[in-house]
């Protein structure tokens, strides 16, 4: 794909500070997750949690895998030196947290939150409602009370047990129907088959209920590129919260994926309304799950890097343009732990480059792209601190420095 040359990454990128401090991590514990004590004032996000010592601008996070936080000093390292805040991978998914219907294993999801919460980083939890990695036992629920009755359950427990601990959570994730011009344009997932479209408003204030402190968000991928098919991801994501708003229902944020395709063009424009249009209900723009998937980029590895780190920019840019975003989190860190590796190979066997820090986790152009938006000073309308935005949503409130 043919990069816009209208912007110009290295002018961009002029005056990025490098070296932000390795902190030590603090010692292991085995004990349960303890929840914080809670906030007397507005609806903090995940960076009200931040550690003192990150840098005035965007927040910025990864997703974490419990597994690689037990076994690898490396990772950990690389975590507390460029992240505020993590988010997890997989271990609050139905199929790790239920494989079978009559427990909850909070094994890997505890080990997540007491890491964070050792080294002073933010917890955001994804995501309670899903259609993707379910046990099979769910296919099992027949019925709209049935239905009803489980999902309350599940976001009851879930949220109730990392309540205070993860003050943001992704509630319903990728909502949106692959053929978003169709009817409502949303997916037509067991739930709402079962319960109706009224199963998203029925979870958020299940997750208000269970935690009235946190911080509530839809997230869904594709609202990023050009073409009508994105254009209609979008007005589905935009109705769908303006209803909910204008119903009083518990909303404070919409969450941009952000995978990104080598072969599609950012519509830089679009991005820009789109958080404006957001960022105008009081919600917050939070970037949920950043990468660059590179299937159709050089093989070149130098020249690779740059146009990944090119298309990050852009879509941050845009977001900028429309009000900024209240934090970034890439999903993963170290591009050998990256999904792309297994699911959106390239065509010519070359592992892919998706992330910040190649395998040996070391910064790439994208690393750098990612630390200029950390260190970037907020933008006018923003209270000082992480990233923190004024609004019904109170935003991602920060520390100050």
């Amino acid at each position: 794909m043919t990069q816009p040359s209208h912007i110009d990454r290295r002018a961009a990128l002029k005056g990025v500070v490098f070296g932000t401090a390795v902190l030590a991590a603090g010692p292991d514990s085995s004990a349960a997750p303890a929840a914080p004590a809670s906030s007397s004032t507005g609806k903090p996000g995940p960076a009200a949690r931040a550690r003192s010592v990150a840098p005035l601008g965007t927040p910025i996070g990864c997703a974490v895998q419990a597994s690689l936080l037990d076994q690898d000093a490396g990772y950990r390292r690389a975590i507390l030196r460029d992240c505020d805040l993590v988010v997890t991978e997989d271990a609050l998914k139905w199929d790790r947290l239920r494989p079978t219907r009559g427990a909850f294993d909070f094994t890997e999801g505890d080990a997540i939150v007491r890491f964070a919460r050792n080294v002073g980083l933010a917890v955001r939890g994804h995501a309670l409602v899903f259609h993707g990695q379910v046990p099979p036992w769910l296919d099992t629920v027949r019925s709209r009370a049935e239905a009803e009755a489980e999902l309350r359950k599940h976001i009851a427990n879930v949220v109730g047990h990392y309540r205070g601990a993860i003050t943001s959570w992704d509630v319903v994730n990728e909502f949106t129907d692959d053929a978003p011009e169709r009817g409502t344009g949303l997916r037509n997932t067991l739930w709402r088959r079962l319960i109706g479209d009224g199963y998203i408003e029925m979870s958020l204030r299940a997750a208000a209920q269970a935690d009235p402190a946190a911080q509530l968000l839809l997230s869904d991928y594709f609202l990023e590129f050009e073409g009508e098919h994105y254009d209609s991801r979008r007005a589905v994501m935009l109705r769908t919260v303006q209803g909910l708003v204008a119903r009083g229902v518990p909303l404070h944020g919409v969450g941009m994926q952000g995978h990104l395709y080598s072969d599609r063009v950012i519509d830089r424009a679009a991005v820009a309304r789109f958080v404006a249009e957001v960022r105008a209900l009081g919600l917050v723009v939070v970037v949920t799950e950043l990468d660059v998937i590179d299937q159709t980029f050089p093989a070149d590895l130098r020249q690779r890097d740059e146009l990944v780190a090119q298309q990050a920019f852009q879509l941050l840019d845009a977001i900028a343009e429309g009000g900024g975003a209240d934090a970034v989190l890439t999903w993963g860190l170290r591009d050998r732990d990256s999904w792309t590796r297994w699911h959106k190979p390239r065509l010519d066997g070359l592992p892919t480059r998706s992330l910040p820090l190649d395998d040996d986790l070391k910064p790439k152009p994208l690393h750098e792209v990612m630390q200029h938006f950390r260190r970037r000073v907020p933008t006018e309308g923003r209270s000082p601190g992480l990233g923190c935005s004024q609004g019904r949503a109170g935003g991602l409130a920060g520390t100050t420095p």
